[in-house]
């Protein structure tokens, strides 16, 4: 059977899967699961944690959610990520591929079952049995076992279609795929978890598990297999010359050598673009995964202006470390083997030595580069910081600025970058020109004794000029690798902030029960009050605070200080105070977006260093105040749906809708030509204080969190739309937060 007859489109679904027999002894029981992904991590290179793997509920496997949130988990607490991955249905041939490792969901048996796919061999992917041991089993019949459920709800109709149709026989699995193409492709089909290494694990760890240093030896291997072998032809061809005597089998040696260097030079450059955008890549989720994470008073006390300057040196980092380092090792060798060549010439080892001076030399000039880089990159970013706040505050100086302050010391700061370029050009000029064509002249000059004196034959000579010619090379290819260095070590001291940001957060607890924690809800008419006896005594704490303090980085005085709170399921409180009181402190902390200084903070019985950052907020969200909450030049319902899932699952459009209905913004949405599509921010459709409070409102009651937070939402509201506003959120939030000024 073909691989496309194993698809499922070109045969039913039922005679794919009978047809491979073989696939129902690879799959892992639901109960296995835990064990699955341990697997995975270890044969991915992962390193997974030496802990036991955990077990799923039957709660757990109830829904895609919860299997989702429980994969998550359980991943992290391996001490890996699990990424979840929504392909079209069209496309899920070329996704399973380039997942893996990677879990699949087998929907449509008796009980969930699970595939481990560890990778792939040609056009086949390798997975792993319960045993551990390895199958290959075709891309094909994978991707027609995941799409067999979706298949089975049309499958029928398009039958009936096509024995209507009279097609051929023989036409009839191109016919069938055709239109199962037609009215599948656009589906997105999940179920599908890759594993990875955390953003913030251990940089060795992300670059063992992608193989760069396996990479990277071998471009050292390469280089130097090469650089021999271009040696060796040199030899075999100057031995002919030199000995008045064009030998054929010294000229076909030489020919050989030369042309397997060829391939050498090939395989050098697949590896370096290989190990170089595998590099880019990690650094740039590093780097992103930093930015994220860093507290909102570190980003406050940064501006625009010195992030950008981050940015920009982030590219310095990625476009020099990598060549900088591989080019100054194989200058290296190179130089070494250039300094044997020279003692074998005929000035001996003092031309060596006056190789090994002259590198010395070229070492000193590139550490003074680094330094003048270092002087002249502060003052480019101070010149960009100072421009960015210029134009954030542009409006402000206009109003409040004197006419003839506007440019005050900017030709000061413009001279002074000047003079800093002219010393760093002047440096590149020193050791990217001068010092290797300066090699020529004195590399000569070493010849002048022994030529003086008549000594030395003929041979002698030929090898020294080729030995000055190869360092002359060298110390191009060094110059060039140290300065690269020296950019992309002034360039870390800018990024190493946000890369060391990345590994903050506690570590992940063991997965949980669905349940396990959570306060038991109420039925309707269970109690008479939130007030009464009974209700106090059964509604267990959702959030519990004892002497919780925490104060702002460079301040004295402590926001919050030893602040005791107990809110129980089903809550609705309402905290006020005056400005600089400390609510919203207050409020960043419940919602995890800070950790306590001091006292003890609960989730469910949880703290959050057991349960995890990204869990507590899964339970906890919040609406912050305007200038911390924004909206993204994206579409509106992706604005509505961010904290919840994108894309949106079936179901999550039509819910965002209803509530903005319930929020008063179904005018706007009238307005708006594309409705939920509509790009909205700064580059498109423009949203009034009123509707973006109440979006921020709607994204909080989108991600079905057990307490909401909701810090100043109301207050840019008329009285009609907040009675209608806060309707909704007391119908939609099952425990709720309101900070309000009194």
């Amino acid at each position: 059977m073909t691989a496309e007859a194993m698809r499922g489109w070109g045969a039913r679904p039922d005679e794919a899967v009978d047809a491979l027999g073989a696939l129902g002894a690879i799959e892992w029981p639901a109960e296995r699961l835990g064990d699955a992904l341990e697997a995975l991590a270890l044969h991915g290179g992962l390193r997974p944690r030496a802990v036991a793997a955990p077990i799923p509920t039957a709660g757990h496997l109830r829904s895609a959610d919860a299997l989702g949130a429980w994969i998550d988990q359980a991943a992290g607490y391996l001490g890996v990520e699990a990424e979840p991955i929504a392909a079209r249905y069209d496309e899920v041939d070329a996704a399973l591929p380039r997942v893996a490792p990677a879990l699949v969901w087998l929907r449509g048996g008796e009980a969930p079952r699970f595939l481990a796919v560890a990778g792939r061999s040609g056009r086949d992917l390798l997975v792993l049995r319960a045993d551990r041991s390895t199958a290959r089993v075709p891309v094909a019949a994978i991707a027609g076992r995941v799409s067999r459920p979706l298949e089975a709800q049309v499958l029928p109709e398009i039958d009936r279609v096509l024995a209507r149709a009279g097609v051929r026989p023989r036409r009839l699995g191109r016919a069938r795929r055709a239109l199962l193409r037609e009215r599948l492709g656009p589906v997105i089909l999940d179920g599908i978890w890759s594993l990875r290494l955390p953003p913030g694990a251990s940089f060795r760890r992300q670059i063992a598990a992608a193989r760069i240093p396996r990479r990277l030896l071998g471009l050292l291997v390469a280089h130097v297999s090469a650089y021999t072998l271009w040696i060796l032809v040199w030899m075999t061809v100057g031995r002919s010359i030199l000995d008045d005597h064009l030998d054929e089998g010294w000229l076909v040696a030489g020919a050989l050598l030369l042309a397997t260097v060829v391939p050498l030079r090939q395989l050098m450059a697949w590896l370096s673009g290989v190990a170089a955008i595998d590099s880019s890549a990690l650094i740039k989720q590093r780097l992103l995964a930093g930015a994220l994470a860093l507290d909102a008073e570190e980003v406050r006390s940064e501006g625009a202006g010195r992030f950008l300057g981050r940015v920009i040196e982030s590219e310095a980092i990625e476009a020099l470390a990598m060549g900088g380092g591989v080019a100054a090792v194989a200058s290296a060798f190179e130089l070494a083997a250039a300094a044997v060549v020279l003692a074998q010439g005929a000035a001996g080892a003092t031309h060596a030595l006056l190789l090994v001076a002259w590198a010395a030399l070229v070492i000193a000039l590139c550490v003074r580069f680094y330094r003048r880089r270092a002087r002249w990159t502060a003052a480019r970013l101070a010149m960009t910081h100072d421009l960015i706040e210029r134009l954030v505050g542009h409006r402000t100086r206009l109003a409040q600025e004197r006419h003839g302050r506007w440019h005050h010391g900017e030709d000061e700061a413009l001279s002074q970058y000047l003079l800093r370029s002219r010393e760093l050009d002047r440096s590149q000029i020193e050791i990217g020109a001068l010092m290797p064509r300066g090699w020529l002249i004195a590399g000569i000059v070493g010849l002048l004794p022994p030529f003086l004196a008549g000594s030395g034959s003929t041979g002698a000579y030929a090898v020294a000029l080729g030995g000055v010619l190869l360092a002359s090379r060298s110390l191009q290819g060094l110059s060039a690798g140290l300065s690269s260095l020296a950019s992309a070590a002034i360039a870390w001291e800018q990024v190493s902030t946000l890369f060391q940001a990345a590994s903050r957060g506690g570590t992940p607890p063991p997965p949980l029960p669905p349940d396990a924690g959570r306060s038991p809800q109420r039925a309707p008419g269970d109690a008479t009050g939130p007030d009464s006896a009974r209700d106090v005594e059964v509604r267990a704490p959702v959030l519990e605070a004892h002497e919780l303090s925490f104060r702002h980085k460079g301040r004295a005085r402590p926001a919050v200080t030893d602040v005791s709170l107990r809110i129980a399921a089903g809550d609705r409180i309402l905290l006020e105070g005056p400005s600089g009181g400390g609510k919203s402190t207050l409020s960043a902390l419940l919602s995890g977006l800070r950790a306590p200084d001091a006292g003890l903070l609960l989730l469910n019985g949880l703290d959050r260093h057991m349960l995890g950052a990204a869990a507590w907020r899964r339970r906890v969200a919040a609406a912050p105040q305007f200038h911390e909450n924004h909206v993204l030049a994206g579409t509106f319902a992706y604005n509505l749906l961010m904290g919840r899932r994108w894309p949106p699952g079936p179901g999550d459009t039509e819910e965002a809708e209803a509530i903005c209905h319930e929020l008063g913004l179904g005018e706007l949405l009238g307005r708006m030509p594309g409705g939920l599509e509509q790009l909205v921010g700064e580059t498109g459709w423009q949203l009034s204080h009123g509707e973006r409070s109440r979006l921020y409102i709607a994204r909080a009651l989108l991600q079905g969190a057990e307490v909401v937070v909701l810090d100043e939402s109301f207050a840019a509201l008329d009285p009609e739309t907040l009675e209608r506003a806060l309707r909704c959120v007391l119908r939609r939030a099952r425990t709720l937060v309101v900070i309000a000024h009194p």
